[in-house]
């Protein structure tokens, strides 16, 4: 997690391992998670983009499309507390996800994640 001070503190983050020996991608069984919270802090929004364009890097994919991603990540940033998000990798492909635990993001209250961006080469 990132605090207002833009400091890395208990950081929630597990990357993807698995599949073929020296792969990054999961296996076909388990879907692995990275997670980014960031606070509400408008100036911290930029990184969302810093960690979807690294996974997009991870899954060889292209970075057409990647700046329309990033813009509509960084649009479910919450001003009124913090915001989660979770990444996945596939076989070429990322998947970007946000929580839904606020009115801003799912009006009717349900929580768990909503897709939000894949982006596939």
């Amino acid at each position: 997690m990132i605090n207002n001070r833009g400091e890395i503190s208990n950081t929630d983050v597990r990357l993807p391992f698995g599949g073929e020996k020296g792969s990054y991608l999961p296996t076909a069984e388990t879907t692995e998670y990275t997670y980014l919270t960031i606070p509400p802090v408008a100036e911290m929004r930029s990184c969302v983009g810093l960690v979807m364009a690294g996974m997009a890097m991870r899954a060889r994919v292209g970075v057409g499309g990647l700046e329309e991603a990033v813009e509509l990540l960084e649009s479910y940033h919450l001003q009124g507390g913090p915001t989660r998000y979770r990444f996945s990798l596939g076989e070429e492909s990322v998947l970007a996800e946000v929580e839904k635990s606020s009115p801003e993001v799912e009006p009717e209250g349900e929580s768990g994640w909503r897709t939000v961006v894949e982006l596939v080469s």
